[in-house]
């Protein structure tokens, strides 16, 4: 049978060879032919291609002649490719190709590229299957790769479990699965390998094994033999001369930290000291994380904590950086240090958006988040407490950080606005540590003013360069990326900001005033102790069971109507936080509202006070102001840039499907009120189009007004939508494929538009966002379901508003939402459960 390989891979590789040595230099072809041949050779065929036999014999030459090989990585390809293994046609070159595969992918995912090493374990998966095909070879080549498939994939199993460690306290399926990595890589390494060449892994891998079941089990069943086990095994692999490179000694030492004896803590900082001086400068940051733990559980002493962080982050070793932070951190934490144990989950924050992004899949990533939201939210809260200048900043910046890795991975941003990606995140990571210190005063070294400044200068262009905010590059939105302090200031020019969160032992509020460039100003910091996580999610199912409720019917559980209900959420919400945060606002007419995640989710504009004998003497958080809610400030920054004002619309775009919902909402007024509007060139789909056809409707005009039912999805925001009928959706993951729409308005006032998932507690990922990441500036939505009576006046007056010259969109519904307050019911007040729900997001 011919083999076929990608034509484009084989002229590619057919060119880079002619190209060598006449136009490329020995460097230049080895970088590009190791990529280019794994390319080829992934996945493994019994049959060698052409191309990639050639692409071997001349890097062979190339290292034969070269004194680089001693490299892990180069000295493994050489001794392969020498041997031909490769190169022989059958069943043992495909085994062999896929210990290939899985061992330059183990290599790449040792670097943080989680994904690699996913691969790497289904390659190694191939081979064993490839081996019990085969089982009748007695030839010890087969034996020996035999062996080498085991134990490639116990270490790859090893190094799974260590990375999803943190996710065994979900319990449950995930933690079973994340224990069967451990039990898989005992259960491969239950025989002593064969080849006698290969005995000192397989103790290191078996015994990492051992002391990891041990270590996580729990202490009422935990067996003395895994722990007493493993710590032999990898005394004899530490001992066996020549092996630093393998990390026998780490590994060692490592057992000997999670033992925690005295001895054990003073014999693995002696291991550590050597060992740091006899491995590879990039393999340093593991042993000054190791050491460090040691030397902290030994003595308290955590000075070395900063150095390893830095180490990693120099070296780009971002999961080690990450894991030093946090465990020390924690420990600070521990220790009653709340404050220290603030500022290092801010140091680690700066490094996760790379990290995450290198990671594994979205099950995966929404525990770790969970974990990590949580963290982020308490450590503001504890820096607010404090009321320091800097402590509030850095609270800002932790938020800030927090969120946008939350919506980079909620959004999913892999398609044509994806930024940044790879090495880029790995250095926008980096970058933005590097900005905080420099901003903060806490870099290192004695800095002038002026080096600062030009320090500050270059790094603020590599960071605009590498978030898409250079003029050089054509515009993407970029709802989540990371921001400096400077830009923050800059975004609350116009209006201030209110950062809001909710921690496990309360929350806290910080105010960035506009002009804070003034150096006389800082922001304002609110301790609010009773807006705690567990308050919160009380509020928020308190708000989904009024939600359900229909009509005039009252809740089973508590008897109460939707209307006390709702007013139950507004009285809560006024006295855990809006009071303190209106008081601070003063005469301000516009606020930015920075939630996040299930604060979110409730109506922070309406919150009040409402003493039910006496309705006239309501009041409410937008008597006086008006409120624009915001994910982040990069999509702030965004839609501000591309706001086209009202009065320069030009065509509006109406969606209305046929509406079998379960809740049928009265549409006529709705559509009738849009057909009267001046001016504007409209366009209307009524009946129910494939997704292309709506998409390419949204692109001709200046306005999309949906008038239908959301559809959110609680527990997987991407999946949850607008209604269109017939049980179909257009989910949130389809806005988002599409490329931006600069300048676009949505209207989307039916029932529970701006509802969002409630899983994690810094998500914010519903269709307001999900729309500004799609290019629009401003989104019209709800939190719950609206009144199909009121919504004719209410579109009428907020259009006819928005369209005057100059007019903020958030001036407009809030303008429009107190006259039906005042007036709404024959010029009664009318109960913020009809006007409240909407909402506008764009900032």
């Amino acid at each position: 049978m011919l083999l076929m390989i990608d034509p484009g891979l084989a002229a590619r590789a057919r060119q880079l060879l002619a190209h060598h040595p006449q136009r490329l230099s020995d460097d230049e072809f080895l970088a590009e032919a190791t990529t280019l041949h794994d390319l080829v050779e992934d996945p493994p065929t019994e049959q060698p291609a052409h191309e990639a036999v050639l692409l071997r014999r001349r890097m062979t030459q190339i290292w034969s002649r070269s004194e680089q090989t001693a490299m892990p990585p180069v000295e493994f390809r050489y001794g392969l490719f020498r041997a031909g293994h490769l190169d022989e046609p059958g069943p043992f070159r495909q085994l062999r190709g896929h210990l290939y595969c899985a061992t330059v992918k183990f290599h790449r995912a040792l670097s943080g590229e989680r994904r690699c090493l996913q691969s790497a374990e289904m390659h190694c998966r191939d081979a064993l299957l490839i081996g019990r095909q085969n089982s009748a070879q007695r030839h010890p080549s087969w034996t020996e790769a035999g062996d080498e498939s085991r134990m490639t994939l116990a270490a790859i199993l090893c190094c799974l479990y260590e990375q999803d460690r943190e996710l065994l306290a979900a319990g449950g399926p995930t933690a079973q699965r994340i224990r069967a990595y451990v039990d898989e890589a005992i259960a491969q390494t239950e025989q002593p390998p064969a080849m006698p060449q290969m005995i000192h892994s397989w103790r290191a891998v078996r015994g990492r094994a051992l002391v990891y079941r041990w270590s996580d089990a729990d202490p009422a069943v935990r067996d003395a033999a895994d722990i007493e086990g493993g710590i032999s095994l990898l005394e004899s692999a530490a001992a066996q001369p020549g092996h630093e490179g393998l990390g026998s000694q780490k590994l060692l030492a490592d057992a000997l930290i999670e033992r925690c004896g005295h001895d054990d803590l003073v014999r693995a900082i002696e291991i550590l000291s050597a060992w740091i001086h006899q491995v590879p400068a990039e393999m340093a940051p593991a042993a000054e994380q190791s050491l460090a733990q040691a030397r902290m559980l030994l003595s308290g002493d955590d000075q070395l904590f900063d150095a390893s962080y830095r180490d990693a982050l120099a070296t780009g070793r971002l999961r080690i950086a990450w894991d030093t932070k946090t465990q020390h951190a924690g420990w600070l934490r521990t220790a009653g240090r709340t404050r220290e144990a603030a500022h290092a989950y801010l140091a680690a924050f700066q490094v996760l958006p790379g990290l995450v992004g290198l990671q594994g899949e979205r099950p995966d990533k929404e525990v770790v988040l969970l974990h990590t939201g949580r963290a982020a939210s308490t450590a503001a809260t504890d820096l607010i407490r404090s009321g320091s200048r800097d402590d509030l900043i850095a609270a800002v910046m932790l938020l800030e950080a927090s969120r946008a890795v939350m919506l980079g991975e909620m959004l999913d941003l892999s398609g044509p606005q994806a930024k940044p990606g790879g090495p880029e995140r790995a250095r926008l990571a980096r970058l933005s540590t590097e900005i905080v210190a420099l901003e903060n005063g806490t870099a290192g070294g004695q800095l002038s003013p002026w080096q600062i400044a030009e320090r500050l200068e270059r790094a603020y262009g590599d960071h605009a360069a590498l978030t898409g905010n250079s003029t050089h590059n054509p515009p993407t939105v970029e709802v989540a990326g990371q921001s400096t302090w400077r830009t923050v200031c800059r975004a609350a020019q116009p209006a201030p900001l209110v950062y809001l969160t909710a921690g496990d032992s309360g929350g806290g509020a910080v105010i960035v005033p506009s002009g804070l460039a003034d150096k006389n100003q800082q922001p304002i910091g609110i301790s609010l102790p009773r807006l705690d996580h567990p308050t919160v999610l009380q509020q928020v199912a308190l708000l989904r069971r009024m939600d359900e409720l229909q009509g005039q019917n009252l809740d089973p559980k508590t008897g109460e109507s939707r209307i006390q209900i709702m007013t139950r959420v507004l009285e809560m919400l006024w006295d855990c936080a809006m009071e303190k945060v209106v008081e601070e606002l003063g005469g301000t007419r516009l606020a930015v509202l920075l939630a996040g995640g299930l604060l979110g989710m409730l109506p922070l504009h309406a919150a009040g006070e409402m003493p039910q004998e006496r309705p006239q003497s309501w009041r409410f958080a937008l008597d006086s102001m008006a409120f624009t809610y915001a994910p982040t400030v990069a999509s702030m920054t965004w839609a501000r840039a591309h706001r086209k004002d009202a009065s320069r619309w030009k065509s509006l775009f109406v969606l209305a499907p046929p509406d079998d919902s379960p809740r049928p909402m009265s549409r006529e007024a709705e559509l009738e009120a849009l057909s009267r509007l001046d001016g504007l060139v409209l366009e209307k789909i009524d009946t129910l189009e494939d997704r292309r056809t709506i998409m390419g409707a949204l692109r001709r005009h200046d306005v999309f007004h949906f008038a239908g039912h959301g559809w959110p999805s609680a527990t997987d925001p991407l999946s949850g939508g607008l209604y269109l009928s017939a049980g179909q959706t257009l989910q949130v993951a389809s806005f988002l494929a599409e490329p931006p729409l600069p300048g676009r308005v949505a209207m989307i006032p039916g029932c529970s538009t701006a509802m969002i998932g409630d899983h994690l507690p810094e998500e914010s990922v519903g269709l307001p966002t999900a729309l500004l990441q799609a290019g629009f500036t401003d989104v019209m939505a709800t939190q719950w379901s609206v009144e199909g009576g009121l919504m004719a006046g209410l579109i009428d007056g907020l259009y006819r508003r928005w369209r005057e010259p100059g007019t903020h969109p958030a001036f407009a519904l809030a303008g429009i939402q107190r006259e039906l307050f005042r007036t709404g019911d024959n010029g009664r007040p009318l109960h913020p459960l009809y006007w409240a729900p909407f909402t506008h997001t764009g900032g």
